[in-house]
């Protein structure tokens, strides 16, 4: 499984009373009067909780297997044997619960 952020560098969305928000708005105590400027010496990036938080679900999640290969060969024998039986009630409610997040 893989996860991708996409637009990390677009600005985020502000409230409507946040200063950052307008582009008249100097940053970093310095007017920037038509164009970027480059990252000085004096810069720093601090990331959110929920971005480390992001970070380590991310890398969690790549060192696990992307197939339990136990568990298929378990599920597979079950079905070759007919002892596999499906909960449809339970099968239902994943789905309807699944729907209601979308």
């Amino acid at each position: 499984m893989s996860i991708e952020i996409k637009n990390l560098n677009q600005p985020q969305a502000r409230g409507a009373g946040d200063a950052r928000n307008t582009p008249e708005a100097p940053r970093g105590g310095r007017g920037n009067a038509g164009g970027s400027t480059p990252a000085g010496p004096g810069d720093k990036v601090t990331l959110t909780e929920t971005a480390r938080r992001l970070s380590d679900l991310e890398q969690s999640a790549t060192a696990q297997p992307e197939v339990n290969s136990e568990r298929v060969e378990a599920l597979r024998q079950a079905i070759a044997e007919g002892r596999y039986e499906v909960d449809a009630r339970a099968v239902a409610e994943k789905i309807m619960n699944a729907e209601r997040m979308i």
